[in-house]
């Protein structure tokens, strides 16, 4: 599904913005969660963050039935604008009907400049740069805290919350309700789209992100706060709400960052191979990361961030294990709670991003050489059951954290390099098992082996499923 979001004329104002965007292409469709796309604006002036507003994307051919009018957000015209894009199909590309003009007003990168057509993906950005030029100087965000598991928060640079593409999609959501009509996210909304013979109220699209996962899973797992800022579509209702921009904002105050890497799907050419400087630049300056040097060695950087994934991220899931097993999982197709996920979709990134054979991880006992230190032990479904460690670091500190046990496991046999008990990896496919507080719709799959997916996390909460 490539989904094409056209722009009004003077987009970032308070008209432009409350102006319906309309989302073209092929599957792409406001009414359907796994096909719906989404944007969002965070406000900054010379005293900070205004707040944070997440224009009403809608279908092309939408009529005023369609939907409920956008509210129209009040800022200073002076403060500055951000907005940016994300969506649960394949691709987003911006689009105006002015030639152009209307996007290079508003400065919006799509993918490597000036080569038309190589977009980024499911991600794009408009004045992001300029908003955080801004915001660096006028923003001190909210210190990290101290998690549960007795390290500083996590970000999203955090390695332990960073898949193969990071930085991308948004925490934004919309409503839609059962008679198809769909509004921004506030109370009034809500309560014009409920049901009114069965009092259902209307479901809450959310797009498929780290942000996502970050905000909505893994903080609230190891007992952390959101970075907030006033949802200006909800006048009225006191309503907070999270944002890329303002989790890229926090994560400056994180040490060791992981930073968009140069394998990243996102910023590779179109011929989903080719590393260029240039596009990884393109892409760190929408989200308020650091340029990499002209002349950079992509291969180091690379290995760098492998490594650091492997150290870091991989002995982190062993680490926070406690915090992560049985936990709500945002996609029950891939993990049977929230450990089981994120084992699966490391090994997916760990693929993604080309580690193996980039770190040396020793050997099985058997000789056989480590290339990937997560293996996700699915059942006959497809569904993650078990997270077997592979490296004796791996296995090694999975003895020392009380492992193994039902979910985190040991190669059996020859592979165990460790030489420690295993548990058993011979699964029978079980009935599907619901979750304490998900239940999840089908999913399908997007770019880079992504899978959406809807999870009810609330009556009236919906979730899509964090990406890979």
């Amino acid at each position: 599904m490539a989904c094409t979001v056209t722009l009004p004329p003077n987009a970032l104002t308070a008209q432009g913005m409350s102006t319906p965007w309309r989302v073209s292409g092929t599957g792409c469709d406001q009414t359907v969660p796994n096909m719906a796309s989404f944007a969002e604006c965070v406000i900054v002036n010379s005293n900070g963050i205004v707040g944070v507003y997440a224009p009403l994307l809608v279908n092309a051919n939408a009529t005023a039935k369609d939907f409920i009018p956008p509210v129209v957000p009040t800022f200073d015209p002076a403060a500055t604008v951000g907005c940016w894009f994300g969506t649960n199909g394949g691709s987003t590309t911006l689009a105006d009907n002015n030639n152009g003009a209307d996007l290079a007003a508003a400065k919006c990168i799509n993918g490597k400049p000036g080569v038309t057509g190589d977009i980024f993906g499911q991600f794009a950005a408009c004045n992001a740069p300029a908003f955080f030029q801004v915001a660096n100087k006028s923003v001190t965000p909210p210190a990290l805290g101290m998690g549960k598991n007795g390290k500083p928060c996590y970000t999203t640079r955090s390695y332990e919350i960073v898949d193969m593409d990071p930085s991308d999609n948004m925490v934004s959501s919309f409503l839609h309700g059962n008679n198809g009509v769909i509004g921004q996210t506030n109370a009034a909304n809500r309560a014009a789209l409920t049901d009114k013979a069965t009092t259902t109220p209307p479901d809450e699209f959310n797009n498929g992100s780290d942000n996502l996962l970050l905000d909505a899973l893994y903080r609230p797992a190891l007992g952390c706060t959101v970075y907030k800022a006033p949802n200006l579509a909800a006048p009225g209702d006191n309503a907070m709400v999270g944002a890329l921009a303002l989790n890229e904002l926090q994560a400056t105050l994180q040490a060791n960052q992981a930073l968009v890497p140069v394998t990243d799907p996102m910023t590779v050419l179109t011929d989903g191979a080719t590393v260029d400087v240039v596009k990884v630049n393109a892409y760190r300056s929408c989200v308020n990361q650091p340029a990499l040097a002209a002349g950079v060695d992509t291969n180091a950087e690379k290995v760098n961030f492998c490594s650091n994934y492997y150290n870091v991220a991989a002995t982190g899931f062993i680490t926070d294990m406690k915090f992560l097993i049985g936990q709500p999982t945002p996609d029950p197709t891939n993990g049977k709670d929230l450990f089981t996920f994120l084992g699966q979709r490391f090994q997916v990134s760990w693929q993604g991003l080309g580690c193996p054979g980039t770190v040396q991880l020793g050997n099985f006992a058997n000789g056989t050489a480590v290339n990937e230190p997560i293996t996700a032990i699915r059942d006959a479904n497809g569904v993650t059951q078990q997270v077997q460690f592979n490296s004796q670091m791996l296995q090694t500190l999975l003895m020392q954290n009380g492992g193994p046990n039902t979910e985190a496991i040991l190669p059996a046999g020859a592979g165990n390099a460790a030489g420690n008990a295993t548990v058993a990896t011979s699964l029978p496919a079980p009935a599907p098992q619901p979750q304490p507080t998900a239940t999840a719709n089908a999913g399908t799959p997007t770019q880079g082996g992504v899978t959406t997916v809807t999870i009810t996390v609330a009556p009236s909460l919906s979730v899509v499923v964090i990406s890979v």
